[in-house]
This record gives C-alpha cells, structure tokens and sequence, in this order.
C-alpha cells in the first residue's frame, strides 16, 4: 500500500520520534495498486439443476492487510534498533496507526505488525518493511459524541436526525450515554426510520446516569447497580443514511458516541 503522507503515528507515538519516514523502496513509476478494504464473501447456494444461486448475504470477514516500508535519512544506530523494535514490533494487541496525510487525517488504522523485514542500504540499516494486520476490512475516523444537554425537570419527547455515513453497509451500533434529571426513571430511544422496537431502560433512578455500548452488548450504571434486567433488549442500532430518532425521557444529558468506518485503499 502506497500513502503520500511521509510521517505515521503508532499507539500515539509520532515516526519522526525515531527519525523514520515513510518511504517506499519498490515503487520506480506511478502506477500501483492496493486493498481497498472492501473484500466480500457471499453467502450462497447453488442448488442442481439450478442456473442461479440463492444469495442469503455477504459477510466482510477477511481483514485489511498491507506493507508499509520505514527508513531514516541516516545510519539507524543499535541502540535505537532496540527502542525501534519494541516500539513496531511484538505487541500484544491492536495498536492505532495513523498515517500523517490530509486526506485521511481523521482517520486510523487499528493494527498489529505481523512480520518484519531489515532494509539495508550499502550494508547500512536504513529502514524496516512491516507487514500489517487490521482487526477489520476498514480503516475507522476517530470516535465522535453528539450531546444534548436539557434544562427542568419534566418529561421531554423530541425527535433528531442522525446521518450515518459509514462505508459498512451494515448496522452502527453507537454508545449511549444518558444522565436522567430529578424525575427521570428511564428512556426510551425509537427509530422511526426502521421497524425496530425501541430501546427502552425502565425503573432506575433520578440523577443516576447510565452508559451503555450497543456494540459490547454492556451497561453500567453509576450507582454500581446491574442494571441489565431494566433494559428490554432491543440494543439501538443506525442504518446507513438518515435515521430518525425519537426520545422519550426524564433527561439530563443524553450523549451518542459513534465511529463511522472508511474503504482506505491509499
């Protein structure tokens, strides 16, 4: 994979912190390819005698993959091997990968480097080609919240928009994050744009703020309480495109935090 960017970010911790830049060994003239991000395996059956196969869907299982090849101007010196290395290599989970480019700039990588190469230049170590693993076919924009704060103690039923333009075609499952006023006692959150049954948290506690994450399937309460017999079940979730959302609540604070998925094939 190719990127114009000439600096990364790797669990926080910027390329020029070690002298190393991106740069790309291979590429002599300016044609390229590279993953999109976007691999798709059907689900289907073909039955004898039958010219076409019953589709049931697709599944997006096989994850991003791609080298990214890393040098320094200069000599890369011993002891900076062994800070390079324990930086890039042999970690023990996903690690955010940010490429410094314009056009990709709200946007990371959640990788792990799965092998290494040495790149020596005149018997000199210059550099490394790391071959990286995503924990999805996507690339994801940094996590964003939508807030709404209310004022008085009386039950609100309002409605809002909420346009997800992730490129999974696919359900968005947001955090919810919600703060009941004086006499709150739950919240209901509908879309009106699908068939789905509400969400719905009932019989809890004024004041009491509650955060539940669609996606873990989780929900914790700042009391300590379980509060999972008060939920219906019915987890919330955002098709693509505009989703009309109703709320029903004795409401202090309700916040959405959400993360949109991008195809990066760069």
């Amino acid at each position: 994979m190719s990127f114009y960017g000439r600096t990364f970010i790797y669990d926080t911790i910027c390329s020029e912190t070690y002298g190393l830049y991106i740069l790309d060994f291979e590429e002599t003239g300016g044609l390229y390819e590279s993953e999109a991000g976007s691999t798709v395996e059907p689900i289907e059956e073909w039955i004898y005698r039958k010219p076409k196969s019953y589709h049931f869907g697709n599944i997006q299982n096989t994850p991003l993959e791609f080298d990214l090849s890393v040098a320094s101007y200069d000599p890369i010196a011993g002891y900076d091997r062994g800070k390079i290395g324990k930086w890039l290599l042999g970690r023990g989970g996903f690690k955010k990968l940010q490429i410094c480019e314009d056009d990709i700039s709200n946007a990371y990588f959640n990788v792990i480097c799965t092998s290494a190469k040495t790149i020596y230049v005149g018997n000199v170590q210059r550099g490394l080609k790391l071959h990286f693993r995503c924990d999805s076919p996507f690339a994801w924009e940094f996590p964003r919240t939508l807030t709404y704060n209310f004022t008085g103690n009386e039950i609100k039923n309002f409605n809002f928009d909420f346009y997800n333009s992730s490129e999974d075609s696919g359900y968005l499952y947001p955090i919810v994050d919600f703060t009941l006023n004086s006499i709150g006692n739950g919240i209901s959150i509908a879309n009106l744009t699908t068939v789905d049954t509400a969400f719905t948290v009932a019989g809890i506690s004024p004041n009491e703020n509650v955060v539940v994450n669609n996606y873990l399937k989780t929900i914790v309460s700042d009391t300590g309480l379980l509060r999972l017999n008060y939920f219906n079940g019915c987890w919330l979730r955002l098709i693509p495109g505009v989703n009309i959302l109703n709320v029903i609540s004795g409401i202090g604070i309700l916040k959405l935090t959400y993360a949109f998925a991008r195809k990066i094939g760069a």
